[in-house]
């Protein structure tokens, strides 16, 4: 089945509106809808989705110019290319038209094949913009997956490693139990509720862990929470490697309460850690820190992780941010981890991220990651 384009035509003279119906009916494939004022014309929009608008400037009581500024302030509307057909052919006009956003201008009286040829040519245009802003959606769609899948991976290693202290207890605390009955060894009560206690302790940790974990992956709505409770899930989430790389963690939180995605804010955390944790150890440093840092300023949340493996050169840190740049290849880094806490922080926050090295005397000594996440946009 052909594909069908809608066009609207907006002109408050009816001569005009069907001389270009005439023009363009010769293509099947074009659909038209007119209307013969402004306020019609935001109407129709809202019952048709457009592929293009031919659009008159003089009209009265709204003219072309003010319709046009309307519809691209919305975000529904505001992606519909608009070309203006008007007798207005002065260079302010003109300018005027593509400073609101149109992409096209022709003079009136137009001729047939210039209408028929630039129509056709914005409409494929708009056809192939579109398409390229969905593939771009699932390329970021896939990133994130990648991503999330990364992170996986390392969490279940880490679920691992939390794992083996709580069962070992629990195994040498029941078996000491155990042992004790079968020896007809009487334990006194206190001994016995403590042992019992110790079980239930790891046994709730392990739980914990799991919740955690799951909790991670599962798709969620916007709720409040704090941004302490964020940080010190994100660190107990990755906590095995931190104590394996002799990882000091640095903590100075306010008590921020803050309205958003939670788990797309602690993949945004796990990233930046993991960043640091990886440029800790390939420095081979012998002190490692990693410092968090969160207070509220003005109507934002900011946070601050920064570290002390010696900085990012300056030749490459304008880079990081970009989908699939790594300084780790050897090491098998991605190259999407802090490109996709960008687009977490932008898309779904509407905040900002940046980074900045950290200079004593002169001297690179780590790098510090900022986050402005701003309240009042949640």
């Amino acid at each position: 089945m052909d594909t069908k384009y809608n066009i609207l035509i907006v002109d408050d003279d009816v001569h005009n509106i069907q001389l270009a119906i005439n023009i363009l009916k010769e293509d099947e494939k074009y659909n038209i809808i007119f209307t013969t004022s402004g306020k019609e014309a935001l109407l129709r929009v809202k019952e048709y989705i457009f592929d293009l608008i031919l659009l008159d400037i003089l009209m009265e009581p709204m003219d072309g110019f003010e319709v046009c500024k309307i519809l691209k302030s919305d975000k529904l509307t505001k992606d519909i290319p608009i070309i203006f057909l008007s007798a207005k052919d002065d260079e302010t006009s003109i300018s005027k038209g593509f400073e609101l956003g149109a992409v096209d201008y022709i003079t009136k009286p137009f001729f047939s094949k210039e209408l028929k040829a630039r129509v056709k040519t914005h409409i494929q245009l708009h056809r192939y913009k579109d398409s390229l802003q969905q593939k771009l959606k699932l390329q970021d769609k896939l990133m994130l997956e990648q991503n999330k899948m990364a992170a996986m991976g390392e969490m279940i290693t880490n679920i691992a490693h939390q794992w083996k202290q709580p069962l070992s207890i629990i195994t040498t605390v029941s078996s000491g139990i155990k042992v004790s009955r079968e020896l007809n060894v009487n334990l006194d009560k206190d001994t016995e509720l403590a042992s019992l206690n110790n079980i239930l302790l790891n046994a709730n940790h392990l739980s914990q862990t799991i919740d955690d974990f799951k909790d991670f992956f599962e798709q969620k709505d916007k709720i409040l929470f704090h941004i302490e409770d964020i940080v010190n899930k994100t660190i107990n989430l990755i906590n095995s490697t931190l104590r394996i790389n002799n990882i000091k963690i640095n903590k100075n939180i306010e008590d921020v309460e803050f309205i958003g995605l939670d788990n797309e804010l602690i993949q945004v955390l796990i990233n930046i850690i993991n960043n640091a944790q990886d440029a800790l150890n390939i420095a081979e440093v012998k002190d490692k820190e990693i410092n968090i840092n969160v207070f509220k300023k003005d109507e934002s949340v900011i946070i601050e992780i920064w570290d002390n493996a010696g900085g990012i050169p300056e030749d490459i840190i304008e880079h990081i941010f970009e989908a699939h740049f790594t300084t780790k290849r050897k090491f098998n880094g991605t190259g999407i981890g802090l490109h996709m806490a960008k687009k977490i922080v932008q898309e779904h926050f509407h905040g900002k991220i940046y980074v900045q090295n950290i200079e004593v005397n002169g001297k690179r000594v780590g790098a510090k990651f900022i986050l402005n996440l701003p309240i009042k946009s949640q």
